[in-house]
C-alpha cells in the first residue's frame, strides 16, 4: 500500500518541475551596481575586537557575486545538476505541505 503512494508522489517531485530556460542568457547583462559607496563601513562588525568591514570598490569584487541572485543563472546550475534539482523541487512541495497543515489546523 505505502509503495504505490510514494512512487506517486516521488514520480510528482521529480517530473513535475517546470521546464529549466537554458536559452535565456543570451539577453544583455545589465550592469550591476553596489548600493555602497566605496569606503562606506558596512556595520557587521562580529568579533568585540575586530574592525568593520568596509565597503570596496565595485570592481574589486569577484565576477560571481554579481550573478547570486540571478534566477537564469540559478536555473542553469540546477539543469546541469538534477540531483539538486530533484532536492529543490522537494523542499518546495514540503513547504507547501506544511503550509496547508498549517492553514488547515486553523480552521
Amino acid at each position: 500500500m505505502f509503495k504505490n503512494i510514494i512512487r506517486i508522489k516521488s514520480s510528482v517531485l521529480f517530473f513535475s518541475t517546470k521546464s529549466v530556460r537554458l536559452n535565456g542568457a543570451n539577453t544583455a547583462a545589465t550592469k550591476i551596481v553596489s548600493s555602497c559607496k566605496a569606503g562606506t563601513p558596512l556595520n557587521l562588525k562580529i568579533k568585540k575586537t575586530g574592525n568593520d568591514p568596509v565597503a570596496l570598490e565595485d570592481s574589486e569584487y569577484p565576477d560571481w557575486l554579481w550573478t547570486v541572485l540571478d534566477p537564469v543563472v540559478e536555473e542553469q546550475a540546477l539543469a546541469k545538476d538534477p540531483i539538486a534539482l530533484r532536492k529543490k523541487a522537494m523542499r518546495k512541495a514540503n513547504r507547501e505541505k506544511i503550509k496547508q497543515n498549517n492553514f488547515l489546523s486553523k480552521l
